[in-house]
């Protein structure tokens, strides 16, 4: 019996159409199949989920929803979605999907000939070569399984980031829609906070008007300002959530001498100091985590007490030390550029982001929670050969953090390369990567589950200048099409040929170029 086309069950109208779009996204599609295999290997071989110390909070949360001090509800809502399935494996496969959706979503962005000056987007081949590190690097596949926020927080953001690019001259609905998602980001990961920021500076520089900015900004604060206000009613404080003054206090402990503080911190502060000497002293989150100076106060971690007291703390540790904090905040950062992976901040964290070898149980008293969610769950079920396929392969296939310095080098480069225009816009995914990266050594400490969400914008960003750069060269060095110049009575501007803006249709109007 001979085997059909897929083709064949569809209308005669549709078969060229679907032809066409998968020659023109042919390595697209054989990258996806190749990562879906490999998301499937992993879910076969780590049933059902890899947890991590948050995950436990986040479901309890999802099972009994209220406002959390410590964990924002965004990815606890996720999870009540999807509670009537009653299945963690449900929960990590559709974190795999989003995952290649997030690809997806900067593939498709690649694609767009108005992000370019010269109107000539990214091929195939090389925008799939952009968001491989999405679709291939180990540490994201392991990411991904894990029962955590950070595949949904980039979704989020992948979405947000499209929606402002998609066009070269964004409409108010398609802004608001974007402020929307990330909004969703701020809730689900705070550090989407200062992403909403940028995008609102972005379209600022932009020049879209005063009536996209307006219903961008207040399309995100709504939400924002809803969930503060539930927040609130919880804990007693207008806030997304109340750790940012422990955080900071335990960012500063790694320098921090009470002798350089004189006489302005407060009294109630000083048992906060730590006597021993900075170099001895231990990573940031034993802070926060294990018996160190703040649990010499009575009440919970993050006691409102204990918070203020603690950025009291930290404001005069900057204050007074501020060589020493811009040292640690640069040392930490520094770590994102090795290109080895060195265990940190210590080996039972680091552990959670790679693979595990035995199969492990839950955490004392949590079978019964967890069996509300999933009845039929195990914590991680470790099933070889999966298992063992899976864990050679991150130790190989991963993205060096050298590598994710010389992208961001190159998009640094592309951007300034258009400071005319203001960076143009590579400014956007260059600034989210920058701010992914930076925020959380100056704010809390370098993690490897931190770095993570910020490759793929700093691989986008260094695709559209490399773009730039080898259409400029071309157009400059092509014998038949000599470059015009003011002496050959042409009027080319120094910045180049910009057609991103003059040549393309705004939002709504009929595009000749989709996603080709």
């Amino acid at each position: 019996m001979a085997l059909r086309s897929p083709l064949a069950a569809l209308p005669l109208p549709a078969r060229p159409v679907l032809r066409a779009f998968a020659a023109r996204h042919r390595v697209l599609l054989i990258a996806l199949a190749v990562a879906v295999l490999l998301r499937a290997v992993t879910v076969l071989g780590f049933r059902w989920g890899i947890w991590f110390p948050d995950s436990y909070p986040y479901v309890e949360l999802a099972l009994n929803p209220r406002p959390d001090v410590v964990r924002t509800f965004g990815y606890p809502f996720l999870l009540l979605l999807l509670r009537p399935l009653h299945s963690f494996a449900v929960v990590v496969t559709v974190q795999h999907l989003m995952g290649l959706a997030s690809a997806v979503i900067l593939y498709g962005l690649l694609r767009r000939p108005h992000l370019f000056r010269f109107g000539k987007a990214l091929p195939g081949w090389a925008a799939t070569l952009a968001v491989a590190p999405l679709l291939f690097d180990g540490n994201q596949i392991e990411l991904e399984h894990l029962l955590l926020s950070d595949t949904y927080f980039l979704l989020l953001v992948c979405g947000a980031a499209a929606l402002v690019l998609w066009t070269p001259r964004p409409s108010a609905r398609r802004v608001a829609a974007a402020c929307l998602l990330l909004s969703m980001a701020a809730i689900t990961r705070t550090i989407g906070l200062p992403l909403l920021i940028i995008v609102l500076v972005f379209l600022a520089i932009r020049r879209v008007g005063w009536r996209t900015l307006v219903a961008g900004a207040v399309t995100a604060i709504v939400p924002i300002a809803a969930y503060m206000t539930w927040y609130a009613s919880a804990n007693g404080q207008f806030a997304l959530s109340g750790t940012d003054g422990v955080f900071l206090y335990s960012r500063t402990m790694t320098f921090a001498d009470c002798d350089n503080f004189g006489d302005r911190l407060p009294v109630d502060a000083y048992p906060l100091c730590d006597s021993t000497p900075p170099e001895q002293r231990r990573a940031s989150h034993f802070y926060v985590w294990e018996e160190s100076q703040i649990f010499r106060y009575p009440g919970g971690i993050f006691d409102p007490y204990k918070s203020e007291l603690a950025r009291t703390f930290a404001k005069e540790a900057i204050l007074a030390q501020p060589g020493d904090y811009l040292q640690t905040v640069l040392t930490d950062f520094g770590r994102t550029f090795r290109w080895d992976r060195p265990v940190y901040p210590d080996p039972k964290t680091y552990g959670y982001y790679v693979f595990p070898t035995e199969s492990q149980g839950y955490w004392p008293g949590r079978d019964a929670q967890m069996a509300r969610y999933d009845a039929q769950a195990e914590a991680t079920r470790v099933v070889e050969p999966f298992a063992g396929f899976m864990r050679a392969y991150q130790k190989g296939v991963y993205l060096p953090g050298t590598v994710l310095g010389v992208l961001l080098l190159v998009a640094l480069g592309g951007v300034a390369a258009r400071w005319r225009r203001f960076g143009g816009p590579a400014l956007l995914p260059f600034g989210f990567a920058m701010a992914l990266l930076v925020i959380p050594p100056a704010t809390v400490l370098f993690d490897y589950r931190y770095v993570l969400p910020a490759v793929p914008f700093a691989s986008v960003a260094a695709a559209m200048a490399l773009r730039e750069l080898h259409t400029w060269y071309r157009s400059r060095h092509r014998p038949d099409h000599p470059p015009k110049t003011p002496e050959a009575g042409g009027t080319a501007p120094p910045d180049g040929p910009d057609t991103s803006e003059s040549r393309m249709p705004k939002d709504g109007e009929p595009e000749k170029a989709s996603l080709t």
